[in-house]
């Protein structure tokens, strides 16, 4: 579990969204000239995420961006800008930056050409190719967590036929329930339900939505019968998994749990992917949770 000192502070973000303090990987290092900020993370063998990018420097490319192997070679990536609503968030595919957003606190994803292991340094360049700033690749991207339990069927386990395989993470917000079964008919209704603390209760947790083959997330409870499926589900925008002691099939209605599994990672221990949204070129419709 984390440890008891741990305090869950909330800020505010650029977009005025109340949030959780977020995760964002490996951490790569500062660009450290004085005319670039930012820090960068190692997202997953194939991305980075640099957060609070800003500069002053005037004489730019439309990306001013490039990975750098042990012989010099260069490679502009794609980059995409980090968005986010009280409807969700999502990333917005960029051909160039502008120069306002040189100068504004901006988060920015990086897809790099081939894996992280081929390159040397990240680095910040001007119109001519020259390093302004730059960060050295030598940390190993994060992997998925697996499992909370290392037996067969020892993964959720209560009320109503509620069982499961081992617990995995696939990033800090998405976790797969493989083999899930549960007799949902009959239950007034029940959610996936995450949270921390000793009680397990409406103000102790947030509902998890599932995500559906076609990707988008269903709020609804689960009202029918449920046997042998793998599920995936999403925590809530305010969560990590860094942030949460338990996950329980729950019926909000009468605010019981049918059952639950202690879980608990320690972010400095055992680093997951962080969650990254999808590439969208809107902001994300409302999803009605009124089933």
């Amino acid at each position: 579990m984390r440890n008891s000192e741990f305090f869950l502070i909330f800020i505010i973000s650029y977009s005025g969204v109340i949030r959780a303090i977020e995760y964002n990987g490996v951490s790569l290092g500062e660009f450290s000239e004085s005319d670039v900020e930012g820090e960068v993370f190692l997202v997953n063998s194939t991305h980075l995420q640099i957060v609070n990018f800003r500069t002053t420097k005037t004489n730019l490319p439309p990306i001013p961006f490039a990975f750098i192997s042990s012989n010099n070679q260069k490679s502009t990536p794609k980059i995409y800008r980090h968005f986010s609503s009280q409807n969700g968030e999502w990333l917005s595919k960029l051909v160039s930056l502008s120069h306002e957003q040189h100068q504004i606190d901006t988060r920015l994803i990086v897809k790099m050409t081939g894996s992280a292991a081929q390159w040397k340094q990240f680095a910040v360049v001007d119109s001519n190719g020259n390093t302004l700033a730059s960060v050295n690749m030598n940390q190993k991207p994060s992997a998925p967590f697996c499992c909370f339990e290392s037996e067969a069927d020892m993964g959720l386990f209560g009320e109503y036929g509620i069982i499961s395989d081992p617990i995995e993470v696939i990033d800090s917000r998405t976790l797969k329930i493989p083999k899930f079964s549960y007799k949902a008919s009959q239950t007034p209704d029940g959610y996936f339900f995450a949270g921390a603390g000793s009680e397990i209760d409406q103000k102790s947790g947030k509902k998890a939505a599932i995500l559906r083959s076609d990707q988008t997330l269903n709020y609804c409870p689960m009202l029918k019968d449920i046997t042998d499926q793998d599920i995936i589900i999403r925590l809530d925008q305010s969560q990590t998994i860094y942030d949460i002691e338990w996950i329980s099939v729950f019926c909000y209605k009468y605010s019981h749990d049918f059952g639950h599994l202690d879980m608990g990672l320690v972010e400095n221990e055992e680093q997951v992917p962080p969650y990254i949204p999808d590439i969208s070129i809107s902001e994300p419709h409302v999803i009605s949770q009124n089933c």
